[in-house]
This record gives C-alpha cells, structure tokens and sequence, in this order.
C-alpha cells in the first residue's frame, strides 16, 4: 500500500495544475448544418451529435447537458433559434462548456466567430472545444490562437465562395430567360418538365386578364379589389395556400382577401406581356452587399422569354391609366401639409386582435379642412369590412391616455410590491440566522468539495493504471450519483439566496423604469420602446397590453409570495 501511495503522490506532483484539481464542465453540444453545405454523410445532425457524445464519454470533466440543432441555418451569422437558445442558456448559468464538431459549424463569419472566441467566452467563462480543430479555449496557446484564426479566414471564405458561385448562376440563368422565382407568378405555372419555364395557367390566367379590363374601364384599384373578393375569386395568397403553399404571406387563421397592393402589382407587371424582369431585389455574401431593392435600370430584363397573357395595346392602356392616377394623388399630396401631422409611435406593436394587421394612424379632416383628427383604425376591415375583420378605432389621444394610464398603474404596483419584498427579506434573514441553514450549506459545500477531490485523485489513478477501467468506472458512476445527490441538496439550500439574486436583478431594471417614467405627463416613443411588448385591440376597442420584463416582474412577485408562506 506504501508503494501504490508513494506513486500516487509522485503522480499528482507531476500532473498539471488542471489535472490535480479538475472541473466539472456543464457541456453543451452544438450541431449546425446549413442548405447550401455539400457534406458528407458523416456531417448530417444525427452523426454530428454521436461524434461529440462520444468525445465527451470518454472525459469525464464533461457533463452533457443537453444538445442544440440548427438544421437549415447559415453560418454567416448568429442568428439561429437553437444557437440564441444555447446562449440564453449561458447567461442563466446552465451552460459553461460548448462542443462542435470544427469551427465551420459554430461560424463562417471571421469578424463574429473571433468576437465569440476571443471576447464573449471569456466575458462568460465559457470553455470552447472545436474537436476536428483541436482546438480548447482552456488550453490553447499563442500559436492555436493563430492556427483559429486562419482556420476562421477559410470558413469566411468558404461561405463567400459559395455565394459567389451561386449568385453567379443565377445570374446567368436570369440573363439567358430563365425564372428563377420560388413561386410562379400569379397567371403561370411552371412547366412540368423545366421548372425555369413560365407556361399559362388556365385557372388563373382569366382573372389577370379581366382585372387588365377592368381597369382599363377607368374602374379603380380598390374597385377592382371589392369585385374579385365579391366573386369570391381567390387571392394570390390565397390559391398558393389552397394548393398547401406555405409563404409568409398565407400563415393565417383566415381567409386572404385580395387588396391593393395584390391590385397594383398585376397592373404594372410586364411578365404578362411575356417577358421577364428579375433581380428586383439584390443581396451578395461575397459582395457584402445585404438584401437591399435594385434601381429599375439595373434589374435584368429578357423579352419574349414565355407566352403572354395582355396584349401589348391592353398594357399600354392601362399603364396611362396608372400614370394619371399617381400624377393625380402626387397633386393632391401637399394639399393639407399646413395642417398638424402626427408619428405613430406603437408601429408594429399595435395590432388587431382579430385579424393580427397593424393598426394604422389615420389623418382626417372636418368639412372645412381646417381641423385635423388622428384616429387608429383595423386596415383590414377598413379595406373589406365585416367579410374580413371586426370594426374597431381609436382616437390617438384616447388611446395615449390608456396607455399612459396603464404603465404608470403597473410601475405603481411594482413599488408597492418593492416595499413588501424588502420587509419580508429582512424577515427571512432573521428566520434563517436563527435556524442555522448557512451554517448547513456550508458543511454540505465542504462535502461536496471532498467529494470532487476524490473524483480528481480517481482519474489520476486511471492515468498511472493503478486502477483498471473496469473499477474506475464503477467507482466513478458511485462518486458521480454522490456528488450529484451532494449539488441538489446544496442548490435546495441555496436557492433562497439565487432567487434572492434574480429578484434583485429584476428589481434595478424595474427601479429604473420607476425613475424614469413615473412622472411622465405624456407617452413618448422612448417609454412605448422600452415598456411595451405588445398591443392588441379588442372589438369592444380595450386593450390587451403586454409589458417588457414581465418574466423578471413575475420573478420578483413569486418572491414576495414565496416569501409571505416561508414567514407566516
């Protein structure tokens, strides 16, 4: 025994500083795979995923967590779902260790995936582990640090390369006639046998045309509007989602009506002459150029590329038709510019409850046009009526009031909640000096240290062979079921004092808010930003307000009733 204790003792002596006191990592895996990668089987999310388990079996520092997917996502950038729920997780604590597979699966961008090595890990203590890289954020040196830093230049250049090839072919088929679309355009189908090919679609093809007369009749847009939804005529959005189409446009509970835009956009569309104008919209990775509308004169035009729906004559009628109409609101444009004009500050927050549009802020007049009123109505049943909405408006200054109202009542209920909160924790501290509980959560973190300890000595002793792997791993799942049963035990103890932490983190955002709005006289921009999430109107015109830092009011609410039980 002397003799196994002396080569012990020698072991730790030599081993390092990480070895002779070893930390256990809350590890996450991270998977990603993207539609314009061209991997191997090898690389699909399921084999990512037990490539990476079974690293982290054989280190038992690494304690998996749980994993996070992001099948479909592009690397060149962060703004995936699993990827903003993994460092959701980091900020709550869940997490300190993330895994991937190499360094193209966490990014392809060289600017954000060095912000993430180089500033986020540190600023959060995260040890990062790029396994085909050899790369570990807890051991790397100078010279790794380099070997990252090309490997991120490749990956940049790998995702510029591929959207270089690709824009390029596309191109060349936009420039020899080919579409190019998702989704034909309304009016054609795409050919059975060549899926760049435009042919007529006999279902929908006569609704174009009657849509070309009638506004050659001189009847207007939102006339032509009311006589398809009349009819009953599906609306584009509409008849790709009969077909079980899903776009962003047809991802609701209700019908789609035609509208005006649908309107305008067919009437001024030369693809129904039989040509072709693409790359209305540009975005290049290589180019760094984002997803921005391309000027007219650069969009990319081939004639006579399909058969047409309007006669050339037909077209030229109604684009006249067109002209005139904008010339005609362009005059009367600066007609009212002397009177009063208001910002509407709720924008996207402010919907209809029933139909999901954005209220919109209308400008009105008396009789005289020498008054202005502002006025939230529903554009959806302002456009279509009962068919397709609920009636509901609000005057602008009814509804700041509300709003006003409604946020000064809920910092006033957080204040009073403030108050109870401190008298109840200065309560709880009495209760928990008088019976001892930090004392007991001292004495189970001393344990529980002992306990890591031994777990360090055991893998040391694995590394020597004195222990096989057969008595190392049964010891090791013994040690781990103590060490776990040790940290439920501890965090029951302190999880007074980390609820008493979130609460506190809660309370200064709120404080702030306090501070800051309290004494308001009027709803600005600025408190309609930072206070509210969301607004809905309802058809009885009230409203259904959802505030920012709601989780952290609960929290500090769940407190104070936590709190009221544990003194009573």
């Amino acid at each position: 025994m002397a003799r196994t204790a002396n080569r012990r003792q020698q072991a730790a002596e030599q081993a390092t500083p990480q070895e002779q006191n070893i930390q256990l990592f809350r590890t996450a895996i991270y998977v990603r795979l993207s539609r314009e990668d061209n991997l191997s089987d090898s690389d699909s999310i399921e084999n990512q995923i037990t490539f990476l388990k079974e690293y982290i079996g054989t280190r038992p520092y690494l304690q998996l967590v749980r994993s996070y997917a992001d099948n479909g996502y592009t690397g060149t950038d962060f703004n995936r779902p699993e990827w903003q729920h993994l460092m959701e997780d980091v900020r709550n604590g869940d997490i300190n260790c993330i895994i991937v597979k190499d360094l193209s699966r966490l990014g392809r961008n060289y600017i954000e995936t060095g912000e993430f090595l180089e500033k986020i890990c540190p600023f959060f203590g995260i040890r990062f582990i790029a396994v085909n890289d050899s790369f570990d954020t807890e051991t790397v040196e100078a010279n790794g640090q380099i070997s990252v830093s090309l490997s991120n230049i490749i990956n940049d250049y790998y995702a510029k390369d591929i959207s270089r090839k690709v824009s390029t072919t596309l191109r060349n088929k936009m420039e020899n006639g080919e579409y190019i679309g998702n989704w034909e355009k309304y009016g054609y189908s795409k050919a059975p046998d060549n899926k760049n090919k435009l042919i007529i679609n006999p279902e929908t093809a006569p609704v174009v045309r009657m849509i070309y007369q009638w506004r050659s009749e001189g009847i207007s847009y939102m006339g032509i509007n009311k006589k398809l939804n009349a009819m009953e005529v599906p609306s584009p959005s509409q008849y790709k989602a009969n077909r079980g189409i899903v776009t962003n446009n047809n991802q609701k509970n209700r019908i789609i009506l035609w509208n005006k835009h649908m309107v305008t956009e067919i009437l001024k569309d030369i693809t129904y002459l039989g040509h072709l104008a693409q790359r209305k919209c540009a975005q290049s990775l290589y180019a760094g150029i984002p997803t921005t509308i391309a000027d007219e004169q650069d969009w990319i035009m081939v004639r006579n590329t399909h058969e047409p729906i309007i006669e050339q004559e037909l077209f030229d009628k109604v684009q006249q038709i067109n002209n005139a109409t904008a010339q005609q609101t362009k005059a009367n444009s600066g007609k009212y510019d002397h009177l009063p004009k208001e910002k509407n500050i709720y924008g996207k927050k402010f919907t209809c409850a029933d139909c999901g549009s954005i209220m919109k802020l209308i400008r009105s007049f008396n009789t005289k046009k020498t008054k202005v009123y502002f006025t939230f109505k529903c554009p959806t049943y302002a456009e279509h009526g009962e068919k397709a909405c609920n009636p509901k408006r609000m005057r602008k200054a009814d509804l700041d009031e509300v709003v006003l109202t409604t946020i000064k009542t809920q910092l006033a209920v957080f204040v009073d909640m403030q108050k109870a909160l401190h008298q109840l924790l200065t309560t709880e501290q009495t209760i928990i000096r008088q019976s001892g509980q930090a004392s007991e959560a001292k004495a189970l973190k001393a344990k529980l240290d002992q306990k890591k300890s031994v777990f360090s000595s055991l893998y040391l002793d694995l590394r020597e062979g004195l222990l096989s792997q057969e008595d190392y791993a049964q010891t090791r799942e013994v040690l781990l079921e103590e060490i776990t049963r040790l940290e439920i035990q501890l965090e029951e103890k302190m999880s007074a004092k980390k609820e008493n932490d979130k609460q506190i983190r809660g309370e200064k955002q709120w404080a702030a808010l306090v501070k800051k709005y309290m004494n308001a006289k009027e709803v600005s921009e600025d408190m309609v930003d930072t206070m509210i999430a969301s607004m809905k109107m309802n058809e009885d015109s009230s409203l259904d307000i959802t505030f920012n830092y709601m989780d952290e009011f609960k929290a500090i609410m769940e407190t104070v009733e936590t709190l009221r039980k544990e003194v009573a």
